[in-house]
């Protein structure tokens, strides 16, 4: 759960395009506040989009009659990453449509049964429930983005934009740690033989040359 309340992220917007700040984000506020949030929600979506360690997995679906693959409610994005072929030889490429998954290449929503279909669902956090580097990089571009909109001061968004790219990079950073992954664990099995040393063999055994006796000219 993120430190930043939605409050804070629409005062902060407001603040950078020369307005006061809100004490609720109810009508009793004074302010319309909708705008703010709106943009808010939709830096949040595009950055949720790339898929992060705590909103993508993989679902495994295997239908008992043929019929529709159904997704989750809060699904943004979702794709068929086993491997699958129709009578004619083509792969099955599946996505999301309707909150079902589609089948481009045969164009419909029916699928085969006794079939395990594995779909890499990316769903839509709330904003209470991102982290707070998350929170953080997504509230740099609605800064910006609220900013040219309300304002469009150029000086102000050349700040900002450096500011953004500050604070997206920090939010990457820390998605890729909660991931606890790097290129040598998620490697090929002869990348990972060559980072461990394994030989494959006597042949490239160092020890075979401990016994052997050079003879001197």
């Amino acid at each position: 759960m993120g430190s930043i309340s939605r409050l804070e992220a629409v005062n902060h917007m407001l603040l950078t395009a020369g307005e006061s700040i809100v004490a609720d984000l109810d009508d009793s506020s004074g302010i319309d506040t909708g705008l703010a949030e709106f943009v808010l929600d939709q830096a949040s979506k595009d950055y949720q989009l790339r898929g992060l360690a705590s909103n993508k997995f993989v679902k495994k679906y295997k239908l008992s009659s043929a019929g529709e693959i159904v997704l989750p409610d809060n699904v943004i994005a979702a794709e068929l990453v086993s491997n699958h072929t129709d009578t004619d030889g083509n792969v099955i490429i599946g996505i999301d449509r309707q909150k079902k998954l589609f089948n481009i290449v045969n164009n419909t929503l029916d699928w085969k049964s006794d079939t395990e279909y594995k779909v890499e669902i990316v769903f839509e956090l709330s904003w209470e429930d991102l982290s707070t580097p998350g929170q953080r990089g997504i509230l740099s571009s609605a800064m910006r983005q609220y900013q040219l909109i309300v304002q469009g001061d150029d000086i102000s968004d050349r700040y900002l934009g450096e500011a953004e790219g500050i604070h997206r990079a920090r939010a990457k950073a820390a998605d890729i740690n909660d991931r606890r992954s790097s290129i040598f664990n998620s490697g090929s099995r002869i990348m990972l033989r060559a980072l461990t040393r394994e030989s494959g063999g006597a042949g490239n055994d160092p020890a075979r040359f401990r016994f052997w006796r050079h003879r001197g000219v």
